[in-house]
């Protein structure tokens, strides 16, 4: 396995051949996390289109940065055939995309159908993950490497049929890109709506990914717990973030001591969490980014647990929550500021003189039968 670490030496020099660097946001989260790389590529001189599927809301989150980008695809479905579907339509249009525009030079992602793509145009495609029990195995065939967290065993990785010279271990975590421009101090909280108590305890609570692979059905067992157990305290009062219209009712399930506050518009992710006195979700990018700042962190997850949270509670960030019985562990009261990790204040840039330092593009294959049409 490689690795990616600071040794002390000085940062490379700008590549002299400008580049095309392709960032493609799949979902949500990937916003937060993918799009801080046009800032870093653009200043060292390369051009970089973005490209983003129109599912949930992270077309929203994207306006709220920028509205130069190419909206391609949409959501696939929760069976594995829709999946495998809808991963091939999104790679023909990609590609018809490509054919106008120009093809890239380099693929930096978390999205099956762009490393297709990029298998199609033989260029390199490196792939952000920090969840090891995800399918990376996909990625075995378009021949992509995936970068890391070191705290990440590669073993899964390998497991699934990686290549251990196609895995790059970073030092930090993905929230360092996430927080790398951001100025905590000067981004407001999200206004609460009126009619919310001012000593409040707020929650913010980020239901299971029910359509994704690794999704395992006591997630949503433990959530409506959750539901239940929040909805009787006096002193807390609710944020709840969907992942689909359809949870918003579950919580009719439940008589409510505080009305609960349901989001139905997207929220820049610092003004809400900097809003919100702790966070309780089924693992993900949310429940990372709260442990990252220093807010109470809680899991439901039910799945695998990664090494990612599995660090985070190692070092106190994170608290897991297995069961019904374990939900009075979460320690309802209000927050005093915030605790800023950053593991790897460099990462950012670090990543983006690997990918500019990349291996030589493949030899361009014969187009594949999912381009047709």
């Amino acid at each position: 396995m490689l690795e990616l670490r600071r040794d002390g030496t000085e940062a490379h020099a700008p590549s002299y051949r400008p580049l095309t660097v392709w960032l493609d946001i799949d979902n949500p989260p990937q916003v937060q996390y993918l799009y801080p790389f046009r800032r870093a590529f653009e200043e060292r001189g390369h051009r970089v289109v973005v490209t983003a599927r129109d599912y949930g809301n992270a077309l929203e989150l994207l306006r709220q940065q920028t509205h130069d980008f190419h909206a391609v695809g949409h959501a696939f479905g929760a069976s594995k055939l829709a999946k495998a579907t809808g991963t091939l339509r999104r790679a023909r249009r990609l590609t018809r995309l490509f054919s106008r525009i120009g093809r890239p030079d380099v693929l930096l992602a978390a999205s099956r159908p762009a490393a297709l793509v990029a298998r199609r145009y033989g260029i390199p495609s490196f792939i952000v993950g920090d969840y090891e029990f995800a399918n990376a195995g996909f990625y075995r065939h378009t021949g992509s490497y995936i970068l890391h967290p070191d705290v990440v065993d590669p073993a899964s990785f390998v497991e699934q049929g990686m290549r251990p010279d196609r895995l790059i271990a970073f030092r930090g975590l993905k929230e360092d890109i996430s927080f790398a421009d951001v100025d905590l101090d000067a981004v407001a909280p999200w206004p609460l709506p009126a009619g919310v108590r001012p000593e409040s305890v707020i929650v913010l609570v980020r239901p299971p990914a029910e359509k994704s692979h690794y999704y395992d059905e006591r997630s949503r067992a433990l959530g409506l717990a959750l539901l239940e157990h929040l909805a009787s305290r006096p002193e807390a009062t609710l944020v709840y973030a969907p992942r689909y219209p359809e949870q918003v009712g579950d919580l009719a399930r439940f008589e409510w001591r505080n009305e609960p506050v349901v989001l139905r518009e997207s929220v820049p992710f610092v003004s809400l969490l900097k809003a919100v006195d702790l966070v309780v979700c089924s693992g993900g990018t949310i429940l990372r980014e709260a442990a990252y700042l220093g807010i109470p962190a809680y899991s439901i997850f039910q799945s695998r647990i990664g090494g990612v949270d599995r660090h985070l509670e190692g070092i106190g960030r994170v608290t897991l929550i297995s069961a019904p019985d374990e939900l009075d562990r979460i320690i309802l009261r209000k927050r005093e500021g915030l605790d800023r990790l950053e593991s790897n204040p460099a990462l950012l840039d670090e990543i983006v003189q690997l990918v500019e330092s990349g291996p030589a593009p493949r030899t361009t294959r014969r187009m594949a039968s999912w381009e047709a049409g």
